[in-house]
């Protein structure tokens, strides 16, 4: 196990190196759509190929934003947002495999007992799921520290799992909506209009998960709140 540890670490370091080396000279979301741009009617071949590259890249811990802005370039728009929000799901649960299958062991052992570490797997435990969704709907936080360090919690794989198919819907609007503004000429990445897009989207989901979290917690003081009330009112009936 230690040795396939080395060897992960080993080749995520060898990709990133060559990543950044590439893209010094190559904007890689340009070369992406120069790629299929003669390949634009075989969708099914643009699908596959993006979606290994999403699960490859996300394992990694490499970029995939160009990938969901490529999907939205080329596919009609809800295929685009559908097939998007599944494979970076994959992808997700993919990476979440390997961390926790891979290296949750040693992490424990060397940091398990730390308090800071227990005091954040009980919260996690507790709030988990809501955590991860919040987290993925903030689309400036980088996805590679989620997709890293969750799976060294005590999350559960379900709670996971229900988070980010959660949070990653404003990704997945984000990303695809770039894609097909660019491919109708609305919009260019570098434009202002883009963080806005960001912020509203990001905002939105953000509100929604607050106010089902506010509704959640009012509604469990309420049932709270009816037990006591059922509890000290039994002896005026037994009256």
């Amino acid at each position: 196990m230690r040795t396939l540890r080395i060897s992960i670490v080993f080749f995520i370091l060898l990709v990133l190196s060559g990543f950044f080396y590439i893209s010094t000279e190559i904007d890689p979301q340009q070369f992406i759509i120069q790629l299929f741009e003669n390949a634009e009617q075989q969708y099914v071949v643009i699908v596959l190929v993006i979606a290994a590259l999403t699960i490859f890249s996300t394992m990694t811990g490499l970029p995939v934003f160009y990938f969901s802005v490529a999907l939205g370039f080329f596919l009609p728009q809800l295929p685009a947002l559908g097939l998007t929000w599944f494979i970076n799901l994959v992808a997700v649960m993919a990476t979440f495999w390997m961390v926790k299958h891979v290296f949750l062991e040693s992490f424990r052992r060397r940091y398990g007992d730390k308090k800071m570490v227990r005091k954040i797997n009980r919260r996690v435990k507790k709030h988990g799921l809501w955590t991860v969704a919040a987290t993925r709907s903030v689309y400036f936080i980088p996805t590679n520290i989620i997709n890293f360090s969750f799976p060294l919690s005590r999350i559960s794989t379900r709670r996971y799992l229900a988070g980010t198919m959660i949070g990653l819907v404003p990704e997945t609007l984000i990303n695809v909506g770039t894609g097909y503004l660019l491919k109708n000429h609305l919009m260019l990445l570098i434009a202002p209009q883009q963080n806005l897009l960001k912020l509203v989207i990001s905002g939105t989901v953000l509100a929604l998960i607050i106010a089902v979290l506010l509704y959640l917690r009012s509604r469990k003081r309420r049932l709270q709140q009816a037990k006591i009330d059922a509890y000290v009112a039994l002896p005026d009936d037994k009256e």
